[in-house]
């Protein structure tokens, strides 16, 4: 079966990270489309400040430590039990630890892949199975344009969302001959926490409704990667397109650490 994308009539939509963020602004933007939209993140209490939005469609809030594959396996079955199949799964969990090279602490790799790489794995352990037998649904896995390419203060960052591409892109590979739709979003700098602690200029920098929009259009499309905005994620790809000897040097500059300390 060719996979197709989904629509509210297909089942719910579920939302990692919904608590804040990009999460919690794609979680209203959905449930303005008609969606009944589960959300999840670890604090109960956040999560049910989002629950308040009034629409067309609802939001309800799920709970669970996605780092935990048995929490998440138990909550996803408890929440198709009460709420229907999920049809579209949004991976948007994530957290950002700048890691400064001369340095770095191992605590902030360890802890930014538990988070960025395990919990979007425990996520999809608990969903392909599901959706493979049904022979329908959809999966998008944020990502970020660090994934082109090496940025200060982002290698342990920018490592765990290099692989989030391309688990992505394993699974958009597996999972078509079982009628599963899988995508990857690399949206560049969205006006989020995390980036207050990046030190370096941050071009292009867009809302988090405004990235929630951009996210539900190309949700609409079946094409592998949503990017935005792309006058800044394309001219990031071309020049990380380049030779190492080049790129690297450029990308110094760009962003200051081409300075002496």
């Amino acid at each position: 079966m060719t996979p197709r994308t989904m629509k509210p009539s297909d089942g719910i939509a579920w939302v990692t990270g919904g608590s804040s963020g990009i999460g919690a602004a794609l979680a209203c933007r959905l449930a303005s489309q008609g969606w009944t939209v589960a959300i999840s993140a670890r604090r109960k209490d956040k999560l049910e400040e989002v629950t308040s939005f009034s629409g067309k469609g609802r939001i309800i809030a799920v709970p669970v430590d996605l780092t935990d594959a048995k929490a998440v396996e138990a909550a996803i079955a408890g929440l198709e039990e009460r709420e229907g199949p999920i049809a579209l799964a949004v991976l948007n969990a994530g957290i950002y630890l700048p890691v400064q090279a001369e340095a770095p602490k191992f605590e902030d790799y360890r802890k930014t892949f538990e988070v960025n790489l395990s919990g979007t794995a425990a996520c999809i352990c608990a969903l392909t199975p599901r959706m493979s037998a049904r022979k329908t649904g959809q999966i998008a896995i944020v990502s970020s344009a660090t994934s082109f390419g090496g940025m200060p203060t982002a290698s342990a960052y920018g490592a765990s969302k290099a692989a989030l591409v391309n688990m992505a892109a394993c699974l958009r590979i597996e999972l078509h001959r079982h009628g599963v739709l899988v995508q990857a979003i690399t949206p560049g700098f969205v006006e989020t926490p995390a980036q207050d602690d990046n030190a370096f200029p941050k071009p292009f920098m867009v809302s988090a409704e405004t990235a929630a929009r951009r996210i539900a259009s190309g949700l609409k499309s079946k094409r592998f990667e949503i990017t935005f905005p792309r006058r800044f994620t394309w001219a990031l790809k071309a020049m990380y397109a380049l030779p190492y000897g080049w790129s690297l040097p450029l990308v110094r500059k760009q962003t200051g650490w081409d300075k002496p300390v």
